[in-house]
């Protein structure tokens, strides 16, 4: 088969080329055990009985860790009840406690978050498979859900596994674990020693969670020795988290990180300042455990969300979490997982599409933005390196650029950079230039684009990618090249262009595009420039914090 970088024509033509290139070498998944009408598997914990829905077996809200609230909340995860019988696995499990956002209408209409009720009872999780009883061993896909540290759940809709799983042969898992202030609180020594983990209580869930993967998944027709963890945005940050935790070494065997490159996560320090300031908002005690535990769940959350949402997140404790994963250097116990990491050309417009003077923005407001970014002595310099790559772009566009590669790009490349350090298991990196067409054009290549094609579920997102043969292709092209990821490590697929691993001497780069291709150190310029300014002060906010202070939160 010709390679794609071959390919001419336009670009509905080469969509349609890479359709059919990747789908010609699509995996033969059998579909007879997927119409059964009750298939049952046996857990630890008891008898599922699944849905045969698209093709594929579904088996949701399955409970891996018990309910969090009362005399359970702040502290690490307890296994889940056993139960007799066979309990109906049909419908999702409750989404753990999180603000509502309100969103203006042309955000909405952009993004989707799930409608499913809240509670503290939402240690559950999702398994898609193409059969439970035909002895395969399929990799495993296990999705950590997007939202930074404080939103979010496995249950929205982008993150449905149906189609994934039947078109590649893959086990997908999706999941929910605790957020904000009840998974990232930092309660300090004087609250006693059951709560030394309290800041990590939300990512000792997922570490449950991918302990019950293990334990089970043999039945669901997965294999617990090849285990993929995959997450982007926040669920990026909780995969490069992981890659550092000693509790979760083994497993999993490979990981690919979206949008989300944590080098560093919080500081102790810091976590304890977020706690003092809840304290304080709700007039207690710092340790006084018991009446922030005897609080009812709304009256906790809307308390931690005034104490600042994107506070909450994992802290270094020299413990649980005893390094950065990336800073100075990759953790050793991460050495010889291989890694895919990638973001977006253009992430910064979901960042700042509720932003009224946005569209508007003229010479003189991209300067005062981009010196809150870089400082004012190096806004015209800055703005003047981005111009040169785009002479035609607004200043809109040139601010969510500037943004773009100082919130996602530069840690992208820093963390590929550190993994290659190692020289043990080899890491890929990707970037995602294609150009999402609704709004007018105007997201161009926006935060979370990828996550309808990496689902393979276009037909359920349109307000966020548009319908037609390209969204086909993309979809394609990018849930087979992770599917192949999560087989091999190893993301090159027939019919695409070789995907060679990243070194800092070559920075060989995916480009998923209509028509893909491999580029040797992309924008090169720009990442030099934000190298040297890696070791400079930065801002004490970020520009996402200065967006997210202006959104409203219930």
């Amino acid at each position: 088969m010709s390679n794609l970088l071959a390919l001419g024509g336009a670009a509905s033509a080469s969509a349609a080329v890479i359709l059919a290139a990747v789908l010609a070498v699509s995996l033969p998944v059998s579909r007879a055990e997927a119409q059964d009408a009750a298939p049952v598997v046996t857990t630890a914990e008891g008898q599922l009985q699944g849905v045969p829905s698209r093709g594929v077996l579904s088996f949701l809200g399955i409970h891996y860790g018990a309910d969090t609230g009362g005399a359970n909340r702040f502290l690490p995860p307890a296994p889940p009840p056993a139960w007799g019988g066979v309990r109906v696995a049909d419908r999702m499990g409750d989404r753990c406690p999180q603000p509502s956002v309100n969103m203006p209408p042309e955000m909405a209409s952009v993004l989707s978050f799930s409608d499913l009720p809240t509670s503290e009872d939402c240690l559950v999780l999702n398994v898609w498979t193409p059969a439970v009883a035909d002895n395969a061993r399929r990799p495993v896909m296990v999705w950590l859900h997007g939202g930074g540290f404080f939103l979010g759940s496995g249950g929205d809709k982008y993150y449905e596994g149906s189609n994934l799983s039947r078109g590649q042969d893959v086990v997908v898992v999706t999941l929910n674990h605790r957020l904000n202030v009840f998974g990232y609180l930092e309660l300090g020594p004087e609250a006693g020693p059951q709560y030394a983990d309290s800041n990590l209580a939300g990512m000792l869930d997922i570490v449950a969670a991918l302990n019950w993967v293990k334990a089970n998944i043999a039945s669901f027709g997965g294999d617990p020795d090849n285990v993929t963890i995959f997450g982007q945005s926040g669920g990026g940050s909780k995969v490069s988290t992981l890659l550092a935790m000693p509790s979760a070494q083994g497993l999993f065997h490979k990981a690919i990180i979206q949008s989300g490159a944590a080098v560093r996560v919080g500081t102790v320090e810091a976590a304890t300042a977020t706690r003092d300031k809840l304290f304080t908002q709700l007039g207690l005690e710092p340790g006084n455990v018991a009446a922030l535990r005897a609080l009812p769940t709304d009256i906790l959350m809307r308390a931690g969300a005034r104490a600042g949402l994107l506070a909450y997140m994992p802290a270094v404790d020299g413990e649980t979490l005893p390094t950065n994963p990336f800073d100075p250097v990759g953790s050793p116990l991460s050495a010889n997982v291989p890694i895919m990491v990638g973001s977006t050309k253009d992430e910064a417009t979901n960042v700042v599409l509720s932003d009224p003077t946005w569209q508007t923005m003229t010479e003189a407001d991209l300067t005062t933005r981009v010196g809150g970014m870089v400082g004012p002595a190096e806004a015209a310099n800055t703005i003047a390196l981005y111009r040169a790559q785009a002479p035609t772009d607004r200043p809109m566009h040139l601010y969510t650029s500037v943004m773009t590669d100082m919130m996602f790009t530069a840690s992208s490349i820093t963390l590929a950079e550190r993994k290659y350090d190692q020289q043990a298991a080899p890491v890929y990196m990707y970037k995602i230039d294609w150009n999402s067409p609704v709004l007018g054009g105007k997201l161009r290549s926006p935060h979370a684009v990828e996550l309808p094609f990496i689902f393979d579920n276009v037909d359920v997102s349109a307000g966020l990618v548009g319908a037609g043969p390209e969204q086909d292709a993309m979809a394609a092209l990018m849930s087979a090249t992770f599917a192949a990821f999560a087989r091999t490590g190893n993301p090159t697929i027939p019919g695409a262009p070789a995907w060679p691993a990243y070194t800092p001497q070559t920075r060989e780069t995916f480009i998923y595009d209509n028509r893909p291709t491999v580029v040797a150190d992309p924008n090169s310029q720009l990442r030099a420039y934000w190298a040297a300014r890696a070791a400079q002060p930065q801002p004490a906010e970020s520009p996402i914090q200065s967006v997210m202070d202006g959104k409203k939160f219930e």
